[in-house]
This record gives C-alpha cells, structure tokens and sequence, in this order.
C-alpha cells in the first residue's frame, strides 16, 4: 500500500521530526567547528511501566523508514530560513542550512529487535557518528519507541490476562475514537504487536493487513422504534457479522431480543457485546437465557454457540478479575481506552543519553539518574530454555559465540546495595541483544516488517520469561547487573568527578 494512506513525517524523513534545541545546537557545534566529531549516545529507560517487571520493545520498523527517508527538502530548509529570533534576526544562518541540505546520514547504529523483551536501564539503541546527525534523530527514535513500546507492553499483559484460565481468548482493540494520535495507527501497530488479534480501526487495518472486527453502536439501536426491529435489521445486513450490542436498554431484555430476532430472521446468531454494568453476573445471565431458551425447543442451532464479548474500559486487571476470579464466560475481550492511551502510565520516559564523546567514555552523575559510562551492549543468559538474567558490558567485547558465552562473568546487579555479585561461567547458553542496523549511513540489516511475525517473536519471548516476572501485581524483578569491567569504569569516572 502507497503511504498516502498514512502520510506523515515517518513517510517523508524530515528532519524536523525534532525539537528545536537540536537544530540550534547543531548550528552552534557547525559554527565552532565540532559538527563532524564523533560521539555515542544510547536509549534507555529507567523504570518498568504499568507496575510491571519487563517491557516489549516496539517500533523499530516505523523508525527505520523515517531514517531511509531522512533528509533536508528544499521545503524544510525554506521554514529554517524564514525563523526569526525576537529581535528579527534569523535564527539559522546561510552557511548553516547551506551546510545541512545535502547531508546524508552517517550514522552506526545498533538496536533491539522489535517484540524483544527488554528491562530498565539497558541499552535499546546505540547510536554513533558525527554528533550534530546523533542527536538529530534523539526526537524521532524517542517518540516512535516510547509510544509504541508502551502500548505493546499494556497489549501483552491484557493479553496474558485473557488467558488466565488457560483459556486462547481474542483480545480486540477498539480505540481508535479514544486514541491521542490522528488515524490511532500507531496504537494499532503496537496493541497487535504485544497480542492483540484484531482491530476496530479500519484504516489501520488495511495499512498493516491487520484483521478488522467490529460489532454495532447503540446509535444503530437507537435509529429503531424499538430494539428487536434493530436486530433484525442488522442481522439481515450483516449475514456472517451478527454480534449483537445487547445493553442499551435493559441488558436481560436485550439478550432475550437478540435471541428472539435469531430465531425470526432465521439467522445466525454469532455473539453478543456487554458493554455497562456487571459484566461477570450478564455473562453468566447471558448463558442461562441460552439455556432457558433452548429448552423451549425449535432450531437452537441459530443461537446456542453466541460469543460473549465484553467491552467497557477494561485493561489488564479487569479482564484477570472478570477470568481468573469471577469465571465470566466471555469469549472475546474487547479493549480501547485504556489500551491505546497506556492509561495508568501515559508516558514511558525513556531517554537518550550521551555515552561516549571522541572516544572517551561520559558518564551523567545525578542523585538516581547515574548512567552506565561507554558504548554498550547486552548479553541475555539462558538456562533450560528461560531467561535467566542481562548483563550490560562493554560492546568492543566479544562476549558471546555461537550462542555460548565466550568467557566467565562477574555481573554486579544495577540498584543493589554494596554491589551485589552474581557469576555465570562460560559456555552458558546466551544471546547478545543489540544487533547492527545501520553502519556508517548505510542499512546493513532488513528489519522484520510482517507484524504476525513479530507478535510471535514477542509471545516465544514472553513464554521464556519466568512467570514470576509476568504478575500482574507484585512481580519479581528480574535481574540485569554490570560486567565487572563495566563496572570498575563506572565506579572509576564517579569517582573521578567527584567534587569537581
């Protein structure tokens, strides 16, 4: 599909997909001679969302077709010149936009796969080269991999909470009139990335060849004189789509009528929505009326297998309540609002740090704001087939090969008092998590574009994630610590600056 159906600044590459600082701090390093020298700055977060323990890396596929666009059009470079300070003078000057026009990227740069399952404080991209072009791209990288990060976590967990009695249930997101962003397409991508099997959002969905699903409004009933005339109607049009809203009026009555116009259109009755009051004690009303009805006799074939679906502002903790708890007997869950908004924690808060500045490793001291010095990478240990912790180490170590780790590794955990020790030896099954996408300006990997893909790339990822980790409450924090070396260099540069 051609991007006129999304057309936006990913489509185009523009570079000011930024804020402004960067540009008027590129002028500045260009004008003082230091655009072109060379640093490392990397992305990560600080703290998991939603009370959880891990999050799902999500993005990186949109990210990458802003950069294979990235450049300045006459367009954008005829704004930067009509800038103005408030004293009237330009804020860009000639040699500047002269310099920036016909720049191509050259940047090196390393990241997670996208549904890769990722902790605080790890390195999720590393990005190198000249430093103007480095934190040109911080904008665009943040915002892309925060939002959708965000929301293929809170997909996940609403996910796994559909499944809580063991039970494959659908997971639908309908949020598109509740979404913060125009077309919603990002939350779309996103919630089918963290598990959700299909979407309300037409649009969206043709863009990604994500499956649509939908059922009725209570606009529909409420255009008929009365409910059971609605049915009938929607059911004759939609042969095949017949998932009845039944709450508009009296929820009991509603099952009843939608039954009942069933039976006198002949028609198949696929499911019913619940979308107010006590989900749990309808659902269950819902199945006796079934019962009740089929008792009376006639073809109950139109009727007795009806989906339960529920809506009506769940996220991750109903849906566990409404399944593990109270055995609704829903067969599809339906989320919007506090899917595509990450309601209880609207931003992720990732960062994008310098690390290295002509070579030499910076480090940011500040009182829980520390970085970790250097570029870095990340070694996941594996033991019988489950994630057993992260290490972050220095990346000019080759630390892993042929899936096996190359040496042994003394990892000091990241927030431990006294710094806590906790060895691996070598040989241990392990995988090194940021991988090449760009080297000097040019794409050396093709980044996984079939979001099926990717969703059970993030689901095999998430089986091998203790379920400890995966509670929704209270869950054990998995351990992500320093290589030894990473380490003494950290605690070396902090106490190096201190008292300056």
């Amino acid at each position: 599909m051609t991007n006129d159906v999304r057309e936006n600044v990913i489509a185009t590459g523009t570079p000011l997909f930024c804020d402004l600082y960067h540009l008027t701090m590129a002028q500045a390093w260009f004008l003082d001679g230091k655009a072109n020298e060379t640093k490392t700055s990397e992305s990560f977060f600080r703290k998991c969302p939603f009370g959880g323990s891990y999050l799902m890396a999500a993005g990186l596929h949109e990210f990458q077709q802003w950069l294979n666009n990235w450049g300045f059009s006459e367009d954008d470079i005829n704004y930067l010149r009509g800038l103005k300070n408030q004293d009237g003078t330009p804020k860009f000057r000639e040699q500047f936009l002269d310099f920036i026009k016909n720049q191509k990227l050259q940047l090196t740069i390393k990241t997670v796969k996208e549904g890769e399952i990722v902790f605080p404080n790890e390195p999720i991209y590393s990005v190198t080269g000249p430093c103007w072009q480095v934190d040109m791209i911080e904008a665009s990288l943040l915002n892309i991999f925060n939002s959708q990060s965000l929301i293929a976590t809170k997909a996940s967990r609403m996910a796994m909470a559909s499944r809580a009695d063991g039970i494959n249930r659908p997971l639908l997101e309908f949020g598109v009139r509740r979404g913060q962003e125009l077309g919603g397409f990002s939350a779309t991508r996103a919630s089918f990335i963290g598990g959700a099997t299909g979407t309300s959002n037409v649009a969206a969905g043709r863009f990604y060849n994500i499956p649509v699903s939908g059922t009725m409004a209570h606009s529909f009933i409420m255009s008929y004189e009365n409910e059971l005339d609605a049915f009938k109607g929607y059911m004759k049009a939609s042969v095949g789509n017949t998932i009845l809203l039944v709450d508009t009026y009296d929820t009991r009555q509603g099952i009843k009528n939608a039954i009942k116009a069933s039976k006198e259109t002949g028609i198949k009755l696929m499911g019913m929505r619940i979308d107010s009051g006590d989900l749990a004690y309808w659902a269950k009303e819902a199945k006796k009326i079934i019962e009740e009805e089929k008792l009376k006799g006639g073809d109950t074939s139109l009727f007795e297998d009806a989906k339960l679906v529920a809506s009506n502002d769940l996220d991750e903790y109903a849906i566990e309540n409404l399944i593990a708890v109270q055995k609704a007997p829903y067969d599809i869950m339906a989320a919007g609002t506090k899917l595509v908004t990450a309601y209880d924690t609207p931003a992720l808060g990732g960062v994008f740090k310098t690390k290295c500045y002509m070579g030499e490793p910076k480090i940011k001291i500040a009182e829980g704001k520390t970085t970790i010095p250097g570029n870095t990478n990340v070694v996941r240990i594996i033991r019988n087939g489950k994630f057993e912790g992260d290490i972050i180490y220095k990346a000019n170590d080759e630390i892993v090969e042929n899936g096996k780790l190359k040496r042994n590794i003394t990892s000091y955990t990241i927030g431990s008092q006294n710094g806590k020790k906790v060895c691996f030896e070598k040989g241990e099954d392990a995988k090194v998590l940021l991988e090449p996408l760009m080297e000097n300006g040019r794409f050396v990997n093709i980044v996984e574009n079939n979001l099926n893909v990717i969703q059970n790339f993030g689901k095999e990822n998430l089986e091998k994630l203790d379920a400890s980790h995966k509670r929704l409450s209270n869950p054990h924090i998995y351990g992500v610590g320093l290589d030894a070396n990473l380490f003494n260099l950290q605690q070396d540069l902090i106490q190096a600056h201190q008292g300056r």
